[in-house]
C-alpha cells in the first residue's frame, strides 16, 4: 500500500452515535458526557452494548480500509500481505466487539449493520481458515434472513398502498406471489439457523435475529 493509502486507512473514523432502541433517536457521541437516557423518550441506553457496537464498527472500518485495497486475485490465491494481516487483526477486534454488542440491546439499524459487518468479516476469516464452516454458514443465513425480511416488509407496504384497477391488480398479484415465496424461504432459513445454533452450541448465543416485528 502506498503512503497516501496507508494514511487514509489510518484516519480515525467518525464516531458512531448512540441510538435509542425505542424511538431510534441518534445522540452524537461525546467523550466528555455520555447520556444514560434517551433525550427524546427518556428510555435508558444499554451503554455496554452501545459502546461495544461503536468499537466493533470502528475496528471494522479500519480493517476494511486496509483489506479493500488488496486485489481480489491476490486474496483468491491466498497470498497474504502485511496490510491484509493488519486488516484481519482489526477484523478480529471488530468481530469480538460486535459479539459483545449482540449480547445486549441494539437499535434495529445497528442490528442490521452489525449483521452486515459480521457477515463480511466472517467471509475474510473463512479465507484464512479462522472460522468454522458452521459459524460461517450461520452468519451467511442471518444475512439472507435479514434481507428477505426487509423485502417482505417492503412488499407488504406496497400491497397495503396499491392502487385499484387492472394495473394495480397485476402488481398486487406479483407482489403477493413474491411475498409468499419469501415467507416460505424464511421458514426454511429459520429451521436451518435453529439447527446451526444447536450444532454450534454457543456459550452465549448472539441476539442478532429479529423473529417477529
Amino acid at each position: 500500500m502506498d503512503d497516501l493509502a496507508r494514511q487514509e486507512a489510518q484516519q480515525e473514523p467518525e464516531l458512531a452515535p448512540l441510538v435509542c432502541t425505542s424511538c431510534a433517536t441518534e445522540v452524537p457521541m461525546d467523550t466528555d458526557s455520555w447520556p444514560e437516557n434517551c433525550p427524546n423518550c427518556n428510555r435508558p441506553f444499554d451503554l455496554r452494548a452501545q459502546f461495544a457496537f461503536c468499537r466493533g464498527r470502528d475496528a471494522f472500518i479500519a480493517g476494511q480500509e486496509l483489506i479493500i485495497h488488496i486485489a481480489p486475485t491476490r486474496r483468491e490465491k491466498n497470498m497474504t500481505t502485511s496490510d491484509e494481516m493488519e486488516g484481519v487483526q482489526y477484523y478480529i477486534q471488530g468481530y469480538t466487539a460486535l459479539q459483545q454488542a449482540f449480547q445486549g440491546e441494539l437499535a434495529e439499524s445497528q442490528r442490521q449493520l452489525g449483521i452486515e459487518m459480521v457477515a463480511a468479516m466472517v467471509r475474510v476469516f473463512q479465507q484464512h481458515g479462522m472460522v468454522s464452516p458452521l459459524e460461517a454458514a450461520y452468519w451467511s443465513y442471518l444475512m439472507v434472513e435479514m434481507t428477505s425480511q426487509l423485502e417482505c416488509e417492503t412488499l407488504a407496504e406496497k400491497l397495503a398502498n396499491s392502487r385499484r384497477g387492472i394495473i394495480g391488480a397485476v402488481l398486487r398479484w406479483r407482489w403477493q406471489t413474491r411475498k409468499t415465496q419469501l415467507e416460505k424461504a424464511l421458514a426454511q432459513i429459520d429451521a436451518k439457523v435453529r439447527l446451526l445454533e444447536r450444532q454450534i452450541k454457543f456459550v452465549e448465543k448472539p441476539r442478532a435475529r429479529r423473529l417477529a416485528r
